[in-house]
Protein backbone atom coordinates (compact mmCIF):
# COMPACT_ATOMS: atom_id res chain seq x y z
CA UNK A 1 0.00 0.00 0.00
CA UNK A 2 1.35 3.35 -0.63
CA UNK A 3 3.13 5.70 1.92
CA UNK A 4 1.32 8.92 0.77
CA UNK A 5 -2.84 9.13 0.51
CA UNK A 6 -5.04 11.88 0.99
CA UNK A 7 -6.11 10.80 4.22
CA UNK A 8 -2.24 11.06 5.41
CA UNK A 9 -1.88 14.27 3.45
CA UNK A 10 -4.93 15.74 4.88
CA UNK A 11 -3.89 14.87 8.47
CA UNK A 12 -0.28 16.51 8.06
CA UNK A 13 -1.16 19.48 6.35
CA UNK A 14 -3.39 21.36 4.33
CA UNK A 15 -4.07 19.28 1.12
CA UNK A 16 -6.76 19.47 -0.89
CA UNK A 17 -8.34 16.61 -3.26
CA UNK A 18 -8.67 17.46 -6.86
CA UNK A 19 -10.94 15.57 -9.47
CA UNK A 20 -9.03 15.54 -12.69
CA UNK A 21 -10.20 13.48 -16.22
CA UNK A 22 -8.48 12.93 -19.18
CA UNK A 23 -11.37 14.97 -20.95
CA UNK A 24 -14.84 16.15 -20.78
CA UNK A 25 -15.95 12.42 -23.12
CA UNK A 26 -12.51 11.16 -23.62
CA UNK A 27 -10.74 8.53 -21.49
CA UNK A 28 -7.64 7.99 -23.11
CA UNK A 29 -4.41 9.54 -21.56
CA UNK A 30 -1.57 11.16 -23.48
CA UNK A 31 2.53 10.79 -22.58
CA UNK A 32 2.38 14.59 -21.33
CA UNK A 33 -0.46 13.91 -18.75
CA UNK A 34 1.35 10.73 -17.74
CA UNK A 35 4.50 12.73 -16.84
CA UNK A 36 2.17 15.45 -15.04
CA UNK A 37 0.36 13.36 -13.21
CA UNK A 38 3.49 11.42 -11.96
CA UNK A 39 5.46 14.42 -11.04
CA UNK A 40 2.27 15.65 -8.79
CA UNK A 41 2.33 11.79 -7.38
CA UNK A 42 6.17 12.58 -6.18
CA UNK A 43 4.74 15.93 -4.67
CA UNK A 44 1.60 14.63 -3.04
CA UNK A 45 -0.45 11.53 -4.06
CA UNK A 46 -2.94 10.13 -6.92
CA UNK A 47 -5.75 8.00 -6.51
CA UNK A 48 -7.96 6.31 -9.42
CA UNK A 49 -11.51 6.40 -7.81
CA UNK A 50 -15.19 4.59 -8.36
CA UNK A 51 -16.15 7.67 -10.32
CA UNK A 52 -13.90 6.94 -13.17
CA UNK A 53 -11.39 9.95 -12.30
CA UNK A 54 -8.33 10.39 -10.83
CA UNK A 55 -8.08 12.23 -7.24
CA UNK A 56 -4.74 14.29 -7.34
CA UNK A 57 -3.83 15.78 -3.77
CA UNK A 58 -2.17 18.83 -3.66
CA UNK A 59 -1.38 21.32 -1.03
CA UNK A 60 -3.51 24.50 -0.49
CA UNK A 61 -0.55 26.97 -1.44
CA UNK A 62 -0.04 25.35 -4.68
CA UNK A 63 -3.55 25.19 -5.49
CA UNK A 64 -3.85 27.72 -8.31
CA UNK A 65 -0.48 26.47 -10.25
CA UNK A 66 -1.59 22.56 -10.11
CA UNK A 67 -4.58 23.49 -11.99
CA UNK A 68 -2.91 25.61 -14.12
CA UNK A 69 0.19 22.76 -14.67
CA UNK A 70 -3.23 20.09 -14.95
CA UNK A 71 -5.32 22.19 -18.06
CA UNK A 72 -2.11 23.01 -19.78
CA UNK A 73 -1.66 19.39 -21.06
CA UNK A 74 -5.44 19.41 -21.41
CA UNK A 75 -6.08 17.69 -18.38
CA UNK A 76 -9.79 18.49 -17.21
CA UNK A 77 -10.29 19.67 -13.63
CA UNK A 78 -12.92 19.99 -10.97
CA UNK A 79 -12.37 22.70 -8.05
CA UNK A 80 -12.70 21.36 -4.71
CA UNK A 81 -16.16 23.36 -3.76
CA UNK A 82 -19.89 21.96 -3.01
CA UNK A 83 -21.20 22.27 -6.95
CA UNK A 84 -23.19 20.47 -9.46
CA UNK A 85 -20.43 18.18 -11.72
CA UNK A 86 -20.28 15.98 -14.57
CA UNK A 87 -19.45 12.54 -15.55
CA UNK A 88 -19.64 11.54 -19.24
CA UNK A 89 -20.14 8.37 -21.17
CA UNK A 90 -16.89 7.86 -23.56
CA UNK A 91 -19.81 7.93 -26.50
CA UNK A 92 -18.47 5.04 -27.88
CA UNK A 93 -15.13 6.20 -28.15
CA UNK A 94 -15.96 9.07 -30.17
CA UNK A 95 -18.40 6.61 -32.48
CA UNK A 96 -22.00 8.14 -31.37
CA UNK A 97 -21.76 12.11 -30.72
CA UNK A 98 -25.48 12.93 -31.59
CA UNK A 99 -25.70 13.90 -27.62
CA UNK A 100 -22.36 15.90 -27.57
CA UNK A 101 -23.63 19.63 -28.69
CA UNK A 102 -26.07 19.38 -25.24
CA UNK A 103 -23.50 17.63 -23.50
CA UNK A 104 -21.31 20.66 -23.66
CA UNK A 105 -24.08 22.84 -23.77
CA UNK A 106 -25.35 21.08 -20.19
CA UNK A 107 -22.03 21.52 -19.12
CA UNK A 108 -21.51 25.03 -19.67
CA UNK A 109 -25.17 25.82 -18.18
CA UNK A 110 -24.92 23.43 -14.73
CA UNK A 111 -21.57 22.70 -13.64
CA UNK A 112 -19.64 24.12 -10.87
CA UNK A 113 -23.18 25.69 -9.86
CA UNK A 114 -23.20 26.54 -6.36
CA UNK A 115 -25.00 23.98 -4.46
CA UNK A 116 -24.76 22.97 -0.63
CA UNK A 117 -23.52 19.84 -1.06
CA UNK A 118 -21.68 17.82 -3.89
CA UNK A 119 -24.22 16.57 -7.00
CA UNK A 120 -22.95 13.85 -9.55
CA UNK A 121 -25.16 14.23 -12.60
CA UNK A 122 -23.93 11.05 -15.36
CA UNK A 123 -24.51 11.36 -18.57
CA UNK A 124 -24.99 8.96 -21.09
CA UNK A 125 -24.98 9.14 -25.09
CA UNK A 126 -27.24 6.24 -25.49
CA UNK A 127 -29.01 3.60 -23.46
CA UNK A 128 -26.30 1.23 -22.61
CA UNK A 129 -25.97 3.62 -19.52
CA UNK A 130 -21.81 2.91 -19.77
CA UNK A 131 -20.03 3.91 -16.60
CA UNK A 132 -22.80 3.78 -14.39
CA UNK A 133 -24.65 6.78 -14.78
CA UNK A 134 -27.30 5.85 -12.93
CA UNK A 135 -24.96 5.04 -9.72
CA UNK A 136 -24.75 8.74 -9.92
CA UNK A 137 -27.37 11.38 -7.85
CA UNK A 138 -28.67 12.16 -10.95
CA UNK A 139 -28.05 10.27 -14.45
CA UNK A 140 -29.39 12.05 -17.70
CA UNK A 141 -29.88 8.64 -20.66
CA UNK A 142 -30.05 10.42 -24.21
CA UNK A 143 -31.87 8.33 -26.61
CA UNK A 144 -33.57 9.62 -30.04
CA UNK A 145 -33.55 13.34 -29.27
CA UNK A 146 -35.01 12.64 -25.40
CA UNK A 147 -33.54 11.98 -22.16
CA UNK A 148 -34.62 9.60 -19.76
CA UNK A 149 -33.72 11.34 -15.55
CA UNK A 150 -33.10 8.84 -13.00
CA UNK A 151 -32.02 10.37 -9.36
CA UNK A 152 -31.52 9.37 -5.96
CA UNK A 153 -28.69 6.83 -6.06
CA UNK A 154 -27.30 5.61 -2.90
CA UNK A 155 -23.75 4.16 -4.67
CA UNK A 156 -22.29 2.63 -1.52
CA UNK A 157 -23.05 0.46 1.71
CA UNK A 158 -25.20 -2.67 2.00
CA UNK A 159 -28.39 0.08 1.00
CA UNK A 160 -26.50 -0.05 -2.19
CA UNK A 161 -29.40 1.17 -5.21
CA UNK A 162 -29.21 2.81 -8.56
CA UNK A 163 -31.73 5.72 -8.75
CA UNK A 164 -35.14 6.12 -9.78
CA UNK A 165 -36.52 7.12 -12.75
CA UNK A 166 -38.19 10.15 -12.29
CA UNK A 167 -38.93 11.41 -16.42
CA UNK A 168 -38.90 9.73 -19.51
CA UNK A 169 -38.54 11.32 -22.73
CA UNK A 170 -37.76 14.87 -21.85
CA UNK A 171 -37.11 16.65 -25.71
CA UNK A 172 -33.30 17.88 -25.17
CA UNK A 173 -33.91 21.15 -26.10
CA UNK A 174 -35.82 20.96 -22.40
CA UNK A 175 -33.11 18.98 -20.61
CA UNK A 176 -31.02 21.95 -19.19
CA UNK A 177 -34.17 23.78 -17.25
CA UNK A 178 -35.39 20.79 -16.52
CA UNK A 179 -32.06 19.86 -14.54
CA UNK A 180 -31.27 23.66 -13.18
CA UNK A 181 -34.85 23.88 -11.68
CA UNK A 182 -34.26 20.50 -10.05
CA UNK A 183 -31.05 21.54 -8.38
CA UNK A 184 -32.23 25.17 -7.33
CA UNK A 185 -35.25 23.14 -5.75
CA UNK A 186 -32.67 20.59 -3.76
CA UNK A 187 -30.44 23.41 -2.72
CA UNK A 188 -33.60 25.47 -1.51
CA UNK A 189 -34.97 22.57 0.41
CA UNK A 190 -33.88 21.61 4.21
CA UNK A 191 -32.63 18.08 2.86
CA UNK A 192 -28.91 17.72 2.89
CA UNK A 193 -28.13 14.28 1.02
CA UNK A 194 -29.41 14.34 -2.56
CA UNK A 195 -31.17 10.90 -2.31
CA UNK A 196 -33.25 11.73 0.61
CA UNK A 197 -34.58 14.70 -1.07
CA UNK A 198 -35.42 12.54 -4.33
CA UNK A 199 -37.11 10.40 -1.99
CA UNK A 200 -39.16 13.24 0.07
CA UNK A 201 -40.20 15.11 -3.31
CA UNK A 202 -40.37 12.50 -5.83
CA UNK A 203 -44.04 13.66 -6.83
CA UNK A 204 -43.32 17.39 -6.94
CA UNK A 205 -40.11 16.75 -9.30
CA UNK A 206 -41.82 14.21 -11.43
CA UNK A 207 -45.05 16.82 -11.51
CA UNK A 208 -42.64 19.81 -12.96
CA UNK A 209 -40.34 17.30 -15.00
CA UNK A 210 -43.27 16.15 -16.69
CA UNK A 211 -44.84 19.85 -16.94
CA UNK A 212 -47.78 19.75 -14.98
Amino acid sequence: MPTKTFAKLKASGRFIALTVRPGIINKHLTSAQLNVLARLADEGAVKYSAGHSFIVSVHDEMLDEVMQILTDVELYVVPPTPSAIMKCCDFCDGDELAALPIAKELLREIEQMPLKKRVRIGFNACTLACYNAVQDDLALIYHNGGFDIYGGAVPMGRRASSGELLAKNIPEQYIIECVKKLLVHYNTSNVEKFFRFIKKEKESIQQYLKGD
